[in-house]
């Protein structure tokens, strides 16, 4: 974990970085993270849903704080789920 402040926006790239540097997960890429929003009903981000992109530059952008507790919640339940 680190005691840096963190960004009050994240790309797919540094969204999956911070990810790994907080240990939410132990691993994941740009594209692990496109894969989940393309894919997962619960992605809180787009047209529609609770929370939006924000073109940045040549990027998209999300708000850090939505994004992280949805893959804090996303890991808690991978983690209830009896293997």
């Amino acid at each position: 974990m680190t005691d840096k402040p963190l960004p009050p926006a994240v790309t797919f790239q540094s969204g999956a970085d911070l990810l790994v540097e907080l240990g939410i997960v132990e691993r994941i890429t740009h594209q692990g993270v496109r894969h989940i929003a393309e894919n997962d009903p619960a992605w809180p981000f787009g047209e529609g849903r609770p929370h939006p992109y924000w073109p940045l530059a040549n990027a998209t952008v999300m708000a850090t704080g939505p994004f992280l507790e949805f893959f804090r919640e996303r890991e808690r339940a991978r983690q209830a789920r009896p293997t």
